[in-house]
């Protein structure tokens, strides 16, 4: 028997056989459209549903709440951004590799970022359910893979110190650049990416001083593989590009 609210995986709804799961996604895609006027919750959801012809109640499927709501934006954005790495990759590959790394990484993430900002107001409600520990495993999951698919396409993919502390060092470059743009009130985030570029800077120095620690090289390998590994087993990707 299925719990009050849930849909089988093809039952018929307006007379159609649907998948589950296609149509998940179908209505979260609808429900974006009004998370700046009612939030990451329930009511969005029901809103993209109704919009698209299904009864607001069908907001049972989704049991998690706003979280999957969340979730499901931040992976579509995450996929938005490998196709623009692909294409920046494929344009940008004739420079030397240090200048062709730095250039893509700063544009991966501002070109990530950029996809917040039809979002800006509402991002804060967007970070705190990702906040909350039950919902923590996902997040990092989405943060980690995002990165490892923007060093991967910079062209770092030798599994060494460099490979975990760039890694590291770029998911944290994220996140504190995401908290300062939510604070930016100038024109088109410039100090955002003036920002960005400082801490970038910044980075790369660090980067230099932690390679030369002892044993590093084995730590990384052993604990990377581990940790990017985990974090697409807990997304159910596969390792596919």
């Amino acid at each position: 028997s299925q719990e009050p609210g849930s849909i089988g995986q093809e039952q018929k709804i307006n007379g159609r056989d649907i998948n589950e799961s296609l149509l998940k996604k179908k209505i979260l895609d609808s429900a974006l459209q009004f998370v700046n006027q009612y939030g990451w919750n329930k009511t969005s959801i029901s809103a993209g549903a109704e919009i698209l012809g299904y009864p607001g109640i069908i907001h049972g499927m989704y049991a998690k709440g706003g979280i999957e709501l969340v979730q499901h934006f931040y992976m579509t954005s995450n996929n938005n951004l490998i196709d623009f790495l692909k294409a920046r990759s494929a344009v940008i590959s004739t420079e030397s590799n240090n200048e062709f790394s730095r250039s893509l990484i700063r544009d991966a993430i501002q070109e990530r970022l950029k996809m917040i900002i039809p979002f800006i107001d509402r991002w804060p409600e967007a970070l705190a359910l990702m906040s909350q520990p039950q919902n923590v495993p996902t997040a990092l999951a989405n943060l980690l893979t995002m990165v490892d698919d923007i060093c991967y396409y910079a062209g770092d993919r030798s599994v060494n110190m460099s490979w975990y502390s760039r890694r590291v060092g770029l998911a944290g470059l994220y996140k504190v650049t995401e908290l300062y743009m939510l604070q930016d009130t100038s024109e088109d985030f410039a100090r955002t990416w003036n920002f960005l570029n400082r801490r970038m800077e910044e980075a790369e120095h660090l980067e230099g001083y932690f390679l030369q620690t002892e044993n590093a090289s084995q730590f990384a390998k052993q604990f990377a593989s581990a940790t990017f590994t985990t974090a697409r087993n807990i997304l159910g990707l596969r390792w596919n590009r």
